[in-house]
């Protein structure tokens, strides 16, 4: 799975391990262990010249259950996931209602891979549908879901989040992704400059797109694509009263909760 975004999909799996969350275990591998290890150590060595760089797991720990939060909440009758790399989202849910995860084949069959080498994990395989297919161009029908997105919009720009967007919209009773604007992200400097490029070899030459300048900017995104009940949540307002582990950490994340409705 070189060349793609698997040392992400490593790394984010491995923060849930860490995190506790439920079903993570049967996600867990050496190699993620190492590949969190090594991002660790390596953004603890830049902590020394940025003090003001936030805590990559604590922040990402906080995104997942952010939208945990958000999804009990509207407690849906059918969720659809996308680009869902090695979440254990999945797995904590598909036994109380359909859902489905949707992304490039190759990380659905290193999912399957991971859930067949334990009975638990194959019980899940049991309920759990899983579709190998670009997000940007499956085709999404059925009953109204909720449609997840968790860390796939910080590498679109603006015209490929207004696609998939308007490709979302006719699905989604309730669509949720995390997106922190740029004025909300502390400037990149030398050392963020270096992280970029160590990003960009690990996946491909791929990075972030900064073109999302502010909250509102991305809520009239949403609007423009045809949603007309947005709300934005941020991490630093929510983390004690959603009760989010490691509340007391100060984290930089925004979730955004989008749908045709004016449902809360």
């Amino acid at each position: 799975m070189a060349g793609d975004l698997s040392v992400t999909a490593l790394y984010t799996s491995q923060v849930w391990t860490w995190g506790g969350l439920s079903y993570a275990h049967l996600f867990a591998t050496p190699e993620a262990k190492r590949v969190f290890d090594v991002t660790n150590a390596a953004l603890g060595v830049a902590k020394l010249v940025r003090r003001d760089l936030p805590a990559l797991r604590y922040a990402l720990l906080h995104r997942h259950t952010m939208i945990d939060h958000l999804l009990q909440d509207a407690a849906p009758e059918r969720v659809i996931e996308l680009a869902a790399g090695l979440s254990r989202r999945g797995a904590a849910n598909c036994r109380e209602l359909p859902y489905l995860e949707i992304d490039l084949p190759p990380m659905i069959a290193k999912k399957r891979e991971l859930l067949g080498r334990t009975s638990e994990g194959r019980d899940v395989l049991a309920s759990l549908r899983m579709l190998g297919a670009d997000v940007m161009h499956v085709e999404l029908a059925g009953a109204p879901a909720f449609v997840i997105a968790e860390g796939l919009m910080m590498y679109l720009d603006r015209s490929a989040r207004r696609e998939l967007f308007e490709h979302v919209l006719p699905v989604a009773e309730r669509f949720v992704f995390d997106l922190v604007p740029r004025d909300e992200e502390p400037a990149p400097g030398f050392v963020g400059r270096l992280l970029e490029a160590g990003m960009k070899r690990f996946t491909g030459g791929r990075t972030f797109e900064r073109d999302a300048n502010t909250r509102a900017s991305i809520i009239a995104e949403l609007h423009d694509a045809g949603f007309t009940d947005v709300r934005a949540y941020s991490s630093r307002d929510v983390a004690r009263v959603w009760h989010l582990p490691h509340a007391d950490r100060a984290t930089t994340m925004v979730v955004f909760s989008a749908s045709r409705s004016t449902r809360a």
